[in-house]
């Protein structure tokens, strides 16, 4: 799937994610982020959002005082996230290209957004730009599906219904290629009739190995990770894992 594309499902996906996934997850993940992100920030620090989606998190930080940048390469997911959290500045820009000065303290990207690279060339891309824009001594936090995640969640099918809307999802993943992919078709009710869409989110699994050393390649030097339900206590993140990692002093 090019970036095009991509992009172009989310900006056609984003009112149903605001809806169904935009507050609920990150509102868990943001547990994680209090325990292992927050308190390693000073008063005020300036922290970039990356892959911000709908600006849950982001209004949360604000909430807690910090200067915060959200980045997200869909439009109209960004149309959610400034509304939703007004004291935060938002770029759209695509996490593979973006080119930011060292002035973050701290950079967060959370609900697997980093698995839609869908190359280690892409996912190396964003590595380095984060560490470009990273302060010395900065933190990265990011969690990423790792395979057990993709099994027990992609390989699915369900559908939303409520009176305006109906959103059918269908998902698969192959061992093989290591892809995992949503087939998505919504409904809107428009008067008497119903508007379709339709919109494809694919998704790459990236063993932690494999994750640790593009983090090494892009400059990062210490570097660790939990798993979110054994370690963590998010018993429906079944397979995501949180990893740290820090810029260098």
């Amino acid at each position: 799937m090019s970036k095009q594309e991509t992009y172009a499902s989310y900006d056609t996906f984003a009112r149903i994610y605001d809806l169904h996934w935009g507050s609920e997850v990150p509102a868990q993940i943001m547990t994680v982020i209090d325990k292992l992100f927050v308190p390693q920030m000073t008063a005020g620090a300036r922290i970039l959002d990356l892959c911000c989606g709908t600006g849950y998190t982001a209004k949360e930080l604000t909430e807690r005082g910090f200067a915060v940048t959200g980045l997200d390469a869909s439009e109209e997911m960004l149309a959610f996230a400034r509304r939703h959290a007004p004291a935060a500045s938002f770029i759209q820009a695509d996490a593979r290209s973006f080119k930011m000065m060292p002035i973050y303290q701290g950079v967060l990207s959370t609900f697997d957004s980093l698995n839609h690279m869908m190359t280690m060339e892409g996912l190396l891309m964003v590595f380095r730009n984060v560490h470009r824009a990273l302060q010395a001594g900065g933190l990265f936090l990011f969690d990423m599906n790792m395979e057990k995640a993709f099994l027990a969640h992609w390989a699915d099918y369900y559908a939303i219904v409520e009176a305006e809307d109906v959103c059918v999802l269908r998902g698969t993943y192959s061992r093989e290629q290591r892809m995992a992919r949503y087939d998505i078709t919504m409904f809107r009710r428009r008067g008497k009739n119903w508007q379709r869409t339709d919109a494809v989110i694919s998704e790459r699994y990236y063993p932690s190995k494999e994750i640790r050393r593009a983090l090494l390649a892009a400059g990062f030097k210490e570097i660790s990770s939990l798993d979110a339900e054994k370690e963590l206590g998010l018993s429906e993140h079944t397979g995501r894992r949180f990893f740290l990692a820090r810029k260098s002093e």
